[in-house]
């Protein structure tokens, strides 16, 4: 009974919000997706599939690499500030709605880091694949999160009638160690593989804080993950054959998250193993030259992902979507070998397909004492409607309350890179 409890609790957290890319809620169990991109790509929209060169796009498409000649290395530094406003309408003696009162209110920064190395022999021939490795964040499951649930229908002085707090912290996440070939098997036609080996774990701890006059005792719950692994597989094809057109594909295989957890505290003791069955991902990428005397370049991914097929054994499967996303970059250069960028991300929920994530970018690229280095900012905003559900310690059961979120996720990627 106290494991089904447990599970329950943590299922009944999961459907707070809906889920998207970008540090929310409801993606802290299954992981928010970190695409290592570089601030190129980031300040294109996320494209890059067809049009990212060297270390700073084999992430994207293993099949970029085939063109490296010689050492090339590079750094990411990722910065992400995730911000969540709640509101709930309160409502006056006749049900009519006074005004939205804000019961939560949370801003966060977080910080991640890519390292990666390419390299092929120069003098090697046409048939010498080049060979890389990349060191990333591949699901980040650190997550600061607190709300407090008020009275909706309460008007107390001078401030309103405080239910109880909720405060969650999450730390930790999978990062992945990825290997790279690229081959060129005729001219400007290159093909890729990587294999991406994950290894992770990570804390979860809740607390709920009732006021100082409530009769209900303060709980809290800690639940570990621990040794969560998994391998993946992507395969890039680039041709570049095309008049004024670079065609990229890319598939990115299903893999199967495995690991252990155990839980204690309000909900009791529970511990077992976990298995997440993460679904598959097909990419088209393209990249147009309008002009050679113009250095404009517009890039075009499409993204599809078969959500409907992800598994969870631990909780039972969720009723997720299959989603779309569009990603658009434009990229302008100048002779001083200076280029700016601007982009566009639609993505939609996977739990919800009603619901998406709007994104606009931007970025600079620099040429600075013989390194590469690429600067770009993306801020996206999505609002919903949510069921929001809370634990009644009272009446042992669980409770919820119509609520309006509004999510803001900026990121900023710095990378340089340089090739010996």
């Amino acid at each position: 009974m106290r494991r089904a409890t447990a599970l329950t609790a943590l299922l009944a957290l999961l459907l707070t919000a809906g889920s998207a890319w970008g540090y929310t809620l409801a993606e802290l169990y299954y992981g928010n997706e970190i695409l290592p991109c570089d601030g190129r790509s980031l300040a294109m929209g996320g494209t890059g599939l067809a049009s990212a060169d060297g270390v700073r796009g084999m992430a994207l498409n293993p099949a970029l690499i085939a063109k490296v000649e010689g050492l090339q290395t590079g750094v990411s530094a990722l910065f992400i500030n995730a911000e969540e406003a709640r509101n709930v309408p309160v409502h006056d003696s006749f049900d009519g709605v006074i005004v939205d009162n804000t019961y939560a209110l949370n801003s966060a920064l977080y910080s991640r880091y890519v390292v990666a190395a390419a390299y092929r022999s120069p003098s090697a021939d046409r048939w010498m694949p080049a060979v890389g490795v990349t060191y990333h964040p591949k699901r980040d499951m650190s997550y600061e999160y607190h709300v407090q649930y008020r009275d909706p229908d309460s008007q107390a002085e001078p401030e309103d009638k405080i239910i109880e707090d909720y405060f969650l912290d999450s730390e930790g996440g999978v990062d992945a160690l990825t290997f790279t070939l690229g081959q060129t098997v005729v001219d400007d036609v290159h093909v890729g593989l990587g294999v991406d080996f994950m290894r992770g774990s990570f804390d979860v701890d809740e607390r709920w804080v009732h006021p100082q006059d409530s009769e209900i005792e303060d709980a809290q719950s800690e639940t570990s993950f621990d040794d969560l692994s998994g391998t993946q597989v992507t395969l890039g094809l680039l041709v570049e054959r095309f008049h004024r057109l670079d065609v990229a594909c890319v598939y990115r295989s299903g893999y199967t998250l495995e690991g252990d957890y155990e839980m204690s505290g309000a909900f009791g003791d529970s511990s077992g193993g976990l298995e997440y069955e993460y679904p598959s991902t097909f990419a088209v990428g393209v990249e147009f030259h309008p002009r050679n005397e113009i250095l404009t370049t517009v890039s075009f991914d499409v993204e599809y992902t078969q959500w409907s097929q992800f598994e969870d054994e631990l909780r039972g499967d969720p009723d997720f979507e299959d989603t779309i996303v569009y990603r658009l970059g434009v990229e302008h250069g100048f002779y001083d070998d200076s280029y700016a960028r601007f982009g566009f991300l639609y993505q939609p929920a996977y739990i919800d397909d009603g619901v998406s994530r709007t994104a606009f970018s931007a970025g600079l690229g620099l040429d600075i004492l013989g390194l590469r280095v690429d600067m770009g900012a993306q801020i996206g905003v999505r609002e919903y409607d949510i069921e929001d559900v809370r634990y009644d310690f009272v009446n042992e059961e669980f409770t919820s309350i119509e609520a309006r979120v509004r999510e803001t996720t900026s990121r900023a990627t710095v990378t340089v890179v340089h090739t010996f």
